[in-house]
């Protein structure tokens, strides 16, 4: 099917017809779209494509060009020979497209209001790159898919199924009414391990904090989280303390950052997102002396845990990394579908490396085990 579309870099440009073809309170709007432009992100540009068929609105599709470089690989966390040679011979910047939002979970990119246009994102994406000569991605990604293509219709477009991509979730048990009563269905050897956990909380304040109270402590809230961005070898952008502000205002009660403080210094901060049935972990921040003494890190995953069981929430979304604790917590693995198009040979070289020296160290750890009874 021949479509036509219209090109944007700006939401504001075309927030009328936009919000109008999306459902109600659909995560696309543009007041979501435009709260992470507002954010400034570094080395990211955001594109706007509304399809026509026939002339006919039929779809919209949401873009981000991420620029890669070499400072998003940490290559002193990996000295390998083959991370030396990617050092030396990978360009200094490299285009990559995503379709959909390299900084959330279960957000996708496109929406068509039938299904039987749905493979038309394919044909959105070939034709924006056609007309923007400057684009020359070396990889796509078609992020967060709602269903699954099949590999023979995603293939003829040049894209495969990226089965690397894991998510760690919790869903509550029906009788789970209390945090103790999720503590009671533990195993024994977990239970123990929680209360000592939990106790070694002691001394630790946590207070929410407003959209102006974000702000006002972005020097703390940004250095918490380069702790943890620092510890990663591979990252797809980066955000600062702006990007909490505006999903805060546009959030609002969907939204939490909660700081931890410790004698009055913040020593780590967490973020809620609330969805209608569902909720997630989203960024954290850590004082890694203060995690050593305070277990931070996995009393995180516990205020999750009682939060989701508090709110009535069916699942609890938990993120990519440190599988080994959120198993420990009774957390299960999610395929993610996500399909990609790698044109760069060592875009490809790179992504099949860093990806299996990832799973690797995730997956030495998913022993059998089962913490909850």
């Amino acid at each position: 099917m021949k479509i036509s579309i219209k090109i944007t870099n700006q939401i504001s440009d075309c927030s009328i017809s936009w919000d109008e073809f999306l459902p109600f309170n659909h995560h696309l709007k543009t007041r979501h779209l435009l709260a992470f432009e507002q954010s400034n992100i570094a080395d990211i540009e955001n594109y706007y494509l509304q399809v026509f068929l026939k002339g006919k609105l039929v779809g919209q599709v949401y873009l981000q060009r991420f620029l890669f470089q070499h400072k998003h690989i940490n290559f002193r966390l990996d000295q390998r020979f083959l991370s030396k040679l990617i050092d030396v011979f990978m360009p200094a910047e490299l285009s990559i497209l995503v379709c959909g939002h390299l900084f959330r979970i279960n957000f996708p990119g496109y929406y068509f209001k039938h299904a039987a246009h749905q493979l038309l994102v394919f044909d959105a994406i070939q034709l924006f790159i056609r007309q923007n000569k400057n684009c020359k991605p070396a990889g796509i990604m078609i992020k967060d898919c709602t269903e699954a293509f099949t590999e023979q219709k995603c293939s003829s477009f040049g894209f495969h199924f990226f089965n690397g991509d894991v998510t760690m979730e919790i869903a509550r048990r029906q009788h789970w009414l209390s945090f103790n009563d999720y503590l009671n269905d533990l195993n024994k050897k977990y239970l123990q391990r929680a209360k000592k956990i939990i106790q070694s909380f002691g001394g630790i304040e946590t207070r929410e904090l407003t959209a102006d109270e974000i702000l006002n402590q972005s020097e703390a809230i940004n250095q918490l989280y380069w702790n943890v961005v620092n510890k990663q070898t591979i990252k797809l952008g980066t955000i600062t303390t702006l990007y909490f502000y505006q999903l805060k205002k546009d959030l609002q009660q969907k939204f939490e950052l909660h700081a931890l403080y410790k004698n009055q210094q913040m020593v780590g901060f967490y973020t809620f997102i609330f969805y209608e049935n569902d909720m997630e972990t989203h960024y954290i921040g850590l004082n890694y002396d203060a995690n050593k003494i305070h277990k931070l890190y996995f009393n995180i995953l516990f205020l999750g845990i009682a939060k989701m069981i508090n709110s009535q929430y069916s699942k609890l979304e938990l993120g990519r990394t440190a599988r080994e604790a959120k198993i420990s917590s009774g957390a299960l693995p999610k395929q993610i579908f996500n399909y990609i198009k790698v044109k760069n040979v060592l875009v490809k070289i790179t992504l099949n490396y860093f990806l299996k020296r990832f799973n690797k160290s995730e997956d030495q750890h998913q022993i059998s085990r089962n913490p909850l009874k």
